[in-house]
């Protein structure tokens, strides 16, 4: 392989791992450290009743939903505050989101019979103090809500259970206010995971978000040691190349002497 052609390459390959090295990933869970050291404190979640229509259950240690809780509908909301912003230890606006994860810990299973859980994106504003009756009825799905779930799927075990949570995410990212979601169950046996009052931290719900940041000129510091290296590599090459080429062309274009 020509020596220009190997350094031009090795610096696609230098800006290829440099790029790479940018994404980043971020966990959110309440009273949980935080990259930057400082404690994240931004989740909310309650349940909301149709047998207590009036009454607040934000500071419940759990969050249950359930299609016949006292033989009427039960719903659980959640939401994370606070993760976009440009201040550190926050997904800055425009990122591209790669992966984002919901996990919670279940300690009450539906199974008898199997309910599916759904996660819908909220649209409508809400707080731990909401009610049944203050969300006028309960969340009703595609006008408090987006019309189609990010996800849904059994929880029949007593263990932690993930969601795929890429879609709101994206959304926020775009611009989108930040409501956070409902989770719905089609069944009568209710699910019910521990919320962020909960005393252990690890039980907590947790949010996994992988991103990349907003393009911009790469600084030094920013570069992966991998990225920087095989960059300062293919500019060694393709400037030694570069000079031999322009060595050769002035010789090439000498006169032979003259016969004495």
């Amino acid at each position: 392989m020509p020596n220009g052609s190997l350094g031009t390459l090795v610096l696609a390959v230098g800006l290829l791992a440099t790029s790479a090295s940018r994404a980043e990933t971020l966990v959110f869970q309440e009273g949980a450290l935080l990259p930057g050291g400082g404690p994240y404190t931004g989740t909310q979640d309650t349940e909301i009743e149709a047998t207590y229509p009036t009454v607040a259950f934000g500071s419940k240690v759990s969050v249950r939903t359930d299609l016949a809780y006292f033989e009427a509908e039960t719903q659980g909301l959640l939401r994370f505050d606070g993760i976009f912003g440009a201040l550190p230890d926050r997904i800055p606006p425009g990122s591209t989101i790669t992966s984002a994860v919901l996990t919670l810990e279940v300690f009450n299973s539906s199974n008898v019979p199997i309910g599916i859980i759904s996660v819908y994106r909220m649209t409508t504003a809400w707080s731990e103090s909401s009610t049944w009756d203050s969300l006028a009825g309960g969340v009703q799905v595609g006008s408090e809500t987006v019309a189609v779930a990010d996800d849904a799927h059994t929880t029949e075990q007593i263990a932690s259970t993930s969601f795929d949570v890429l879609p709101s995410l994206q959304a926020w990212a775009s611009g989108a206010r930040n409501s956070g979601w409902v989770l719905l169950n089609d069944g009568t046996d209710g699910m019910e995971f521990w919320s962020s009052e909960y005393g252990t931290l690890a039980a907590r719900p947790m949010l996994t978000v992988t991103f990349a940041p907003p393009e911009t000129s790469p600084s030094v510091p920013a570069l992966s040691r991998l990225g920087l290296a095989a960059l300062l590599a293919g500019l060694a090459l393709a400037g030694a190349a570069a000079l031999r080429n322009a060595t050769r062309g002035r010789t090439g274009s000498r006169r032979p002497a003259a016969p004495r």
